[in-house]
C-alpha cells in the first residue's frame, strides 16, 4: 500500500545520485518505479513523479520511492537526472527543468515523435531504406497513388497502428481502402470518390502518405521486425532486442499480432543460418544508424527508441516507423526483458558521472 500522507519535511538527500522517473499519471507511479527498481544495478536512488508534483518556487519535487520495503511519498531536491516516461510532454517543461538542473540532464525529453519530421531526419543518411513519404494533401494524394498503387496513410502523431489506412489501386481503377485489415472498408470507383472518402476519414488530423512496400509474408501473414535500441553505460547506442510480430490472417496492422518471436530465431525459420545472420547484421546496422540520425539531425536527447522494419521480396530492410517510447512489455517473455529496464538506468548513471 502506498503511503499518501503529507511528506516529511526532511528532504531526501542525493548521496550516491538521484534519478527521477517522470510519468504522466500518478496511478502508474508505483508500477513503473517497481519495474525499474527491480533491475537497478547502479547505486542511484530512484523515485517517480508527475509534472504536477514539481514545486518550482521551493525547487522541490514530491515523489514516490521505496524505503524499508514500504512505498512512501517523499520530498526530493531536483534530481541529478530525469528519465522522461511521459508520452506527451510540453517542451517548455523540459527546458524549465534543465534551466535548474543543467543542460542534457533530462533524456527522452521528446518521445512523441512526428512521423514526417522523423522521415526528414532519416532521409539525410538512410534514404535508401525509406519508403517515399509526403504530407497528406488532396492535391498530391491522387498523383502519389497513381505512381505507387499501394499506400499507407498514417497520423503524423499516431501510435499502435491507430487511424492507419491501407489504400490500393487495382488494375480496374477501383481504389480499395482498409483499416487494420486488408479487406476493404470502402471501395472508391475513381480518384474523386477516393479523395472525398479520405477527407471524411482523416478530418483535420495531420497525416502522412507512405509508399506501400510489398513485404515478405509468412503463410500470407504480415510480419515486422521491431528493434529496441538503447544507450548503454558508455553512452553509446546499442541493440537490446529484436522481435518479430506476426499479424492475424488478413490484417496488415502488426500491432494486432497473433504471434511474436525473437527475430534471430524467426529468420532462421525462413532462411539458411548464414542468410539469417547476414540479415540480422544488416538490421542491427540500419537500426543503430537510424537512432543516431534521429538524435543528431533532430537535435534530440534520447536514451532509447524502437525501429520498426519490414523485409521486401528481395530481403531488403525498410524502415517503416520510429517509436520514441518503446513498449517494453513486448519483451516480457524474452531474455532481453531485464536489459530493457536496466540500460536506461545505466545511461542515467553515465550522464551523472561524465565530465561536464
Amino acid at each position: 500500500m502506498v503511503n499518501t500522507k503529507t511528506p516529511a519535511k526532511k528532504t531526501v538527500k542525493k548521496k550516491t545520485g538521484l534519478l527521477g522517473i517522470m510519468v504522466a499519471d500518478a496511478k502508474v507511479q508505483k508500477a513503473v518505479l517497481a519495474r525499474y527498481a527491480r533491475y537497478n544495478t547502479t547505486k542511484m536512488r530512484l523515485f517517480s513523479f508527475t509534472p504536477s508534483d514539481i514545486d518550482w518556487e521551493r525547487k522541490k519535487i514530491t515523489g514516490l520511492h521505496r524505503i524499508d520495503r514500504n512505498w512512501k511519498k517523499g520530498l526530493f531536491p531536483f534530481p541529478d537526472i530525469i528519465y522522461n516516461r511521459c508520452y506527451e510532454v510540453n517542451e517548455e517543461l523540459i527546458d524549465r527543468l534543465e534551466a535548474v538542473m543543467g543542460k542534457n540532464k533530462c533524456f527522452n525529453h521528446i518521445n512523441h515523435l512526428n512521423k514526417y519530421e522523423m522521415y526528414g531526419h532519416l532521409c539525410q543518411s538512410l534514404k535508401a531504406y525509406l519508403p517515399d513519404t509526403i504530407p497528406y494533401d488532396k492535391n498530391t494524394a491522387a498523383d502519389f497513388l497513381m505512381t505507387h498503387k499501394l499506400l499507407y496513410l498514417k497520423p503524423c502523431l499516431g501510435n499502435k497502428g491507430q487511424g492507419v489506412y491501407r489504400v490500393e489501386m487495382k488494375e480496374s481503377g477501383q481504389i480499395h481502402i482498409g483499416e487494420h485489415h486488408i479487406q476493404s472498408l470502402f471501395i472508391a470507383q475513381d480518384l474523386s470518390q477516393f479523395l472525398e472518402k479520405m477527407d471524411e476519414y482523416l478530418g483535420s488530423t495531420p497525416y502522412i502518405i507512405q509508399q506501400g512496400v510489398n513485404v515478405r509474408t509468412l503463410v500470407d501473414r504480415v510480419f515486422d521486425i521491431r528493434v529496441l535500441v538503447q544507450k548503454n553505460r558508455a553512452g553509446l547506442w546499442s541493440v537490446t532486442s529484436a522481435v518479430s510480430r506476426v499479424s492475424y490472417s488478413g490484417c496488415f496492422n502488426t500491432s494486432l499480432f497473433e504471434h511474436m518471436y525473437a527475430t534471430q530465431d524467426f529468420l532462421q525459420y525462413l532462411y539458411t543460418p548464414e542468410k539469417a545472420q547476414a540479415l540480422m547484421l544488416s538490421i542491427h546496422d540500419v537500426s543503430l544508424q537510424a537512432a543516431q540520425s534521429i538524435e543528431t539531425n533532430g537535435s534530440l536527447h534520447l536514451g532509447e527508441l524502437s525501429v520498426d522494419l519490414a523485409l521486401d521480396g528481395d530481403d531488403r530492410p525498410w524502415i517503416i516507423e520510429i517509436n520514441g517510447k518503446p513498449q517494453k512489455n513486448l519483451y516480457k517473455d524474452f531474455p532481453s526483458y531485464g536489459a530493457a529496464y536496466k540500460l536506461p538506468l545505466e545511461y542515467a548513471h553515465y550522464l551523472r558521472n561524465r565530465p561536464s
